[in-house]
């Protein structure tokens, strides 16, 4: 019996020593600190901001004109490279012209035959005149002289007409540049057979790329709002409209409202408007789709803070706001419009606030922080 409880006595005292031991892990456990985290920190800044509304829009030449035959023939001569700069009056193609050539011929005769039957109506009339006046010939011949007289010079004058227009339809052979401008792919080669009408007629397509019309549409609510703004706004709206490219670039010349449609599209709902730019390195061509940027008004002394600061909870917006002690609270916001990489902020913030951009990082409020402050809209050159 004694070996027993000498036996019951160890156990206790290793159960003892592990209890003493996990006490004591715990005990060094709870004494740990963590280190602040290390937060990207803004204050908010008052800008007085301009407000822009984008469009989606699309490019077209100043002038687009279709290069059409005006004669039917066979296209003999294509003198121009496709897709590239041409001067007015520069020759394009040329369309078979022996027929129009012969016809100009033909009439050249015949109008010289009138003119021959002129003269000889013109001697007959004046050998007539006199001897009526003479009664040697009576006042019938002399209605007959001045009869074939006058049908002489009508003659005359039809087959003039009948040469000149025999003429420009000869010309019509050569087809040649109506302005300056950039040629399209052409739809027609040597050997094709092209005529007055139908899909064969047009050649090609020319647009004049000095200058560009960009053309977008606005809902009737936008339409509306607009209508609304003093006649100030409009003309600083009519003078500032941007564009930003495909790749996000913005285009370096501003352009000017050209005009309105007269009426709102029934089957989309929406205006049409146009605006036109300079195009001096022809850097902009007929179809492109781009961004309308147009300027709609001025948000006076906005309050600016971060995209990423700004948190997204179901239909709330929050922030990380640093407290004096370098500790986060969150904030309920009111947030207006996009500005670039910021959200203006309506209400919960005002100028001089600190607040966190803590991105994707799990902080929670109340944690303590080391504040690394981030450059942003007060260090970026304005635009």
């Amino acid at each position: 019996m004694k070996f027993y409880a000498t036996t019951l006595s160890a156990k206790k005292k290793v159960w003892l020593f592990l209890l003493a031991s996990v006490f004591a892990g715990c005990k060094e456990k709870a004494a740990v600190t963590l280190p602040p985290i290390k937060v990207n920190v803004v204050k908010a800044v008052v800008e007085d901001v301009p407000l822009y509304e984008d469009f989606v829009a699309q490019t077209y030449g100043l002038s687009d004109v279709e290069i059409r035959a005006r004669v039917e023939g066979w296209v003999t001569s294509v003198n121009f490279k496709e897709g590239s700069a041409v001067k007015k009056g520069d020759l394009l193609y040329v369309v078979d012209d022996v027929q129009y050539k012969t016809r100009v011929d033909r009439e050249a005769s015949e109008l010289a035959r009138s003119k021959t039957e002129l003269v000889r109506s013109q001697n007959e009339l004046g050998r007539v005149k006199p001897l009526t006046e003479l009664n040697a010939l009576s006042k019938k011949d002399l209605d007959n002289a001045t009869a074939s007289f006058e049908a002489a010079q009508a003659q005359v004058s039809a087959s003039e007409a009948s040469l000149s227009n025999a003429k420009i339809e000869y010309g019509y052979t050569r087809v040649y540049a109506p302005f300056d401008g950039i040629i399209g792919i052409s739809n027609v080669r040597v050997g094709d057979y092209v005529s007055r009408a139908g899909s064969t007629s047009v050649l090609a397509t020319i647009s004049s790329v000095g200058s560009v019309r960009v053309r977008f549409q606005i809902s009737e609510r936008e339409y509306l709002r607009i209508a609304k703004m003093s006649k100030e706004e409009l003309a600083a709206a009519r003078k500032n409209v941007q564009l930003i490219l495909a790749d996000g670039s913005p285009y370096p010349h501003k352009g000017e409202v050209n005009f309105a449609n007269r009426e709102i599209d029934p089957k989309t709902g929406t205006l049409t408007i146009e605006a036109v730019f300079p195009n001096p390195d022809a850097l902009l061509r007929p179809g492109l789709f781009v961004k309308a940027r147009v300027l709609l008004s001025t948000s006076p002394q906005a309050i600016l803070v971060p995209q990423r600061a700004v948190l997204q909870l179901q239909n709330l917006s929050q922030v990380f706001v640093v407290t004096d002690s370098s500790a986060l609270k969150t904030r309920i916001v009111e947030v207006g419009q996009k500005v670039d990489d910021a959200y203006i902020i309506t209400k919960g913030l005002k100028a001089g606030d600190k607040v966190a951009v803590v991105g994707t990082m799990s902080l929670t409020p109340n944690s303590k922080i080391e504040e690394v402050e981030m450059k942003w809209r007060e260090d970026t050159p304005k635009k």
